[in-house]
Formats: C-alpha cells, structure tokens, sequence
C-alpha cells in the first residue's frame, strides 16, 4: 500500500470513529450512523479495487467479496452483541440496519455469493477454499429458499430453516437461527479470506521470477 493509501485509511478510521462518538453522545440512529460509516469507506475500497484490478484484474472481485461479506459478517456480530451482551430481543436485535434483516434480503444476499462462486472458479479454478465456499454456498442457498418458502406459505419471518433448532433436518442443532447464521457468516468470510490470500501470495511469489526474466531479456539484448 502506497503512503497516500495509509493517509486514506487514517482519514477513513478518523471519521468512522467520528461518526461511533455521535451515536453514543448525540443519540443519532444506529442504522444512520452505520450507512455513514459505509459511505466513508467507500472511496477506499474503490482506490484498492482499482489499483487490483489494473494489476491483476478479476482478483479484484474477490476483493470486494472480501469487504462485501466482511460487512455482512460484522451485521451479524452487531446482532450476536445486541443478543447475548445487550439482552434485547426481536426487532431491537436485528442487527444495525434492522430493515435489511428480512428473508428476502438474506435470500439475494446468499444468492451473490453463490453467483460469485462459479464465475470466480473459472479464473481461480485451482483454489480450493473457493470450491469449499462454492459447495457450502450451495447448502446456504438452499436453507434460506427454504426459509423463505415458509415465510410466503405462513406469513411469519424467522423460521429455523434445516439445522437450526426446530429446524427440518432432524429437528435440527441446539443452537438458535442468528447464532447459527452468525457462524456461517464467520466461515464464509474465512473462506474468502484464505481463497484471496493464497491468489495475492501466488501472484506475489511470480513477480520476482517474471522481473529477472524481464531483465534477462533486457540484458542479453
């Protein structure tokens, strides 16, 4: 990361936190302070993906599947604390921005993710944290069409789905939905994490041998 780049990322941390302090001293809503607090990282993460993207092109889609489920990842911590720490239930525990926290949101969610996977494994086929992501999503995107299914048929929102307790799959795990798909989100994260890690490092590891051809080439000229 050039300097410029770490004068961006110390600017972006500053007005994050600006924005954490006006929330607890100002009483702004969580979900305004949380979509400011996107809006302020946004710029970043355009200057990194782009920088990616003219060096090593569709690298950059994982990336932004990196940030993308990172965020979605700390939605679901928000509702793990709002849960467990706070002791608030229904839709005061519905993560920051509670109005995305129904089953149609979670099911395009979950459905992106599962697009990425096959578009990415054409250029990435050798990775296999992004098989492992491809099959989970599978599984993933089949619990929330489920869930929604029920939703539709019933009216009522926040079904267990297959595996959470209560759910279809044997009566399921002894673990609520949000603690459940808090996990998934962790996992899914991982996986991205670690497919993104090991493109950069492979990529990293080819460029000294691509300069010293370069300059061999040079030189014998």
């Amino acid at each position: 990361m050039h300097a410029t780049s770490y004068y961006f990322l110390l600017l972006t941390l500053f007005i994050s936190a600006i924005l954490v302090l006006a929330f607890w001293f100002m009483s702004w809503k969580i979900w305004f302070v949380a979509l400011l607090v996107m809006a302020a990282w946004t710029p970043l993460v355009l200057k990194i993906m782009t920088s990616i993207y003219q060096k090593y092109q569709w690298l950059a889609l994982l990336f932004v599947m990196v940030v993308a489920q990172g965020g979605h990842t700390i939605e679901h911590t928000a509702q793990m604390v709002q849960l467990h720490v706070l002791r608030l239930y229904g839709a005061q525990a519905a993560g920051l921005i509670g109005a995305l926290n129904i089953e149609w949101v979670h099911l395009v969610w979950n459905t992106w993710i599962l697009l990425m996977c096959p578009l990415l494994l054409y250029y990435f086929r050798k990775n296999p944290w992004l098989w492992i992501l491809f099959i989970f999503a599978i599984y993933h995107e089949i619990e929330h069409i489920v869930m929604v299914a029920t939703y539709v048929r019933t009216g009522v929102p926040g079904s267990p789905g297959l595996l959470a307790k209560g759910g279809l799959i044997g009566g399921g795990l002894p673990i609520i939905r949000p603690d459940l798909h808090f996990l998934y989100a962790v996992f899914e994260e991982a996986l991205i994490i670690a497919a993104y890690y090991r493109e950069i490092k492979k990529r990293l590891q080819l460029e000294p041998a691509n300069n010293e051809v370069t300059s061999g080439t040079i030189a014998g000229a």
